[in-house]
């Protein structure tokens, strides 16, 4: 049997594993949980721009008011004025309702003056939250270009361990090849050692006849899990 898939398999075997070291790489449980509490800032940094959209809303309501108040006091002051000499007990009324509509206007103001210290409260802790978000953006960003370094030297040894594989395959017959990849569509372990008289994947107990004709590098499958047998000892340790 040829020796030269069980390298290729081994060659396999390693792509797989660091295929799995790569894709546990690039999302650790500590970059996870960076994520995750960058998202819960952004979500927060949302909350705090509605409230600062909320307070801009009311100040705009509040300014709208007392314009409308001035508005009407100008023209109480206008029906003052003309009704001054002619009816004193509506120069009265129209003079009450003006001072009603300044305490009026100046409670407005009074409610902007707070209205405009939420908003310079909101406006520092927005940007205390983003001097936080930033500083937390780039720590992860420094620990991801860190594992990036790692995964870009798992990828390298993928793409020189492929370039072993192609060439150890042009040197493997075809039939033995062609079996090889028919298994392996099924399977990533396609070969078995014989271990103890045992299948070494499935622990299914070989018979003599079998262990000799792989032995003798036959083509033989292991009757339980249909994979390869082989026997070698060393070979399969190394994929150069």
């Amino acid at each position: 049997m040829n020796s030269g898939i069980i390298r290729i398999q081994k060659g396999y075997l390693l792509i797989e594993k660091a295929k799995d070291t790569i894709k546990s790489l690039y999302e650790t449980q500590e970059i996870k949980f960076d994520k995750d509490q960058l998202s819960l800032m952004r979500e927060k940094e949302e909350l705090i721009n509605n409230d600062i959209n909320d307070v801009k809303n009311k100040v705009f309501e509040y300014e709208e008011e007392i314009q409308k108040i001035e508005k009407e006091i100008a023209s109480i002051i206008k029906k003052s004025f003309n009704n001054q000499k002619r009816d004193p007990k509506k120069v009265l009324e129209i003079k009450s309702r003006k001072e009603d509509l300044e305490e009026k206007k100046s409670e407005f103001k009074r409610e902007i003056m707070v209205l405009f210290l939420q908003m310079d409260a909101l406006k520092e802790q927005m940007q205390n939250h983003k001097l936080m978000y930033n500083d937390m953006e780039k720590k992860l960003l420094q620990k991801m270009s860190k594992q990036n370094k790692i995964i870009v030297k798992y990828e390298d040894k993928i793409t020189e361990m492929e370039k072993k594989i192609r060439k150890i395959r042009r040197d493997i017959d075809s039939k033995v090849l062609t079996l090889y990849d028919k298994k392996r569509q099924k399977n990533i372990i396609v070969m078995s050692k014989v271990t103890d008289g045992k299948c070494g994947q499935c622990g299914f107990k070989l018979s003599e006849e079998l262990i000799e004709e792989a032995s003798k590098k036959k083509i033989v499958e292991c009757p339980s899990c249909a994979r390869i047998l082989y026997t070698e000892e060393d070979i399969e340790e190394n994929i150069d």
